[in-house]
């Protein structure tokens, strides 16, 4: 039985959870990660019994270098093998980069990228040793194409990508595979679960309307979003699939995104943006201050 970690299970809705659901009933040995699991863990379990599948909830801190080396080390002491891992963990980010507190910068990067970073280098040595194993970084159309008020989360899925495709290089020479999982809008709730906008930005700023309408347009694209199963069905066919690919776009934003991205010059590009988010009037400089 093939055995996988899955970081970031703790919502029902969320990727990680579905995640670890769907490599189980493929016949995975699952390993779901989570913080707080004695809280969040009771639907995860009920769940795994019901189904008498192969799913173990741990006690887990990505942020933590020690508790993700421990992870490892418990599960290959359990199972004497890590076939796949599966790094989910991520938190959202909205505000102009002017605007932005200097505590949430550095907390979007440690979740969102040094978490996933420390995270792959605790298991790469059980995988090169046993000469095979699958990375999967859960990233987003958000390290393809910048959007306006989420700078810093596209930072951090820009950062992924890229060490995601060198990572690729540097492993496969071990039986390592590499891929990446590039959402666009999915309905999760992930944005309305973990945004206070208070401790994303201040207020008071020129930036106030702008700000606003971000955290609008996110909310409203998440809801109208897509079902978050297609990504775990993603995720599943990169865990499982003979020659995985290095990049996969679930759905059909995604594709619709990155086709359009490369059929458009850097100015359409964002005036199209701009329009979907309803931010034209956006592009237009303010009179006062402007060189004649």
């Amino acid at each position: 039985m093939p055995t996988a970690i899955v970081t970031g299970c703790s919502r029902p809705t969320g990727f990680g959870q579905l995640t670890a659901k769907t490599l189980a009933r493929a016949g995975f040995d699952v390993f779901a990660t989570m913080r707080r699991a004695s809280e969040r863990r009771v639907e995860l379990d009920s769940w795994a019994m019901e189904q008498d599948l192969s799913l173990t909830v741990l006690e887990h801190d990505v942020l933590d270098p020690t508790q993700n080396r421990n992870v490892v080390k418990e599960v290959k002491s359990i199972t004497g093998r890590v076939d796949v891992l599966v790094n989910n963990v991520g938190m959202s980010s909205f505000g102009a980069l002017e605007t932005l507190h200097s505590h949430h910068i550095h907390q979007v990067m440690e979740t969102n990228f040094y978490s996933a970073a420390d995270m792959t280098r605790a298991v790469l040595p059980v995988m090169r040793t046993q000469e095979y194993g699958r990375v999967i970084f859960v990233s987003s159309m958000a390290g393809v194409t910048g959007i306006p008020g989420e700078s810093i989360y596209c930072a951090s899925k820009f950062a992924l990508e890229g060490m995601a495709e060198s990572l690729a290089m540097e492993m496969a020479r071990f039986g390592v595979s590499v891929s990446t999982i590039r959402p666009a809008f999915f309905n999760t709730g992930m944005s309305m679960h973990n945004t206070d906008a208070s401790t994303f930005f201040y207020r008071g700023t020129p930036y106030d309307a702008f700000n606003d309408q971000v955290v609008t347009s996110t909310s409203e694209g998440e809801i109208a979003g897509e079902n978050p199963q297609l990504v775990a069905d993603t995720i599943l066919e990169a865990a499982t699939a003979g020659h995985p690919k290095l990049r996969y776009e679930p759905g059909i934003a995604a594709p619709e995104i990155l086709a359009g991205r490369k059929a458009m010059n850097d100015e359409e590009w964002r005036a199209f943006v701009m329009s979907e988010l309803g931010m034209s009037d956006l592009l237009k400089p303010e009179e006062a201050g402007v060189p004649a």
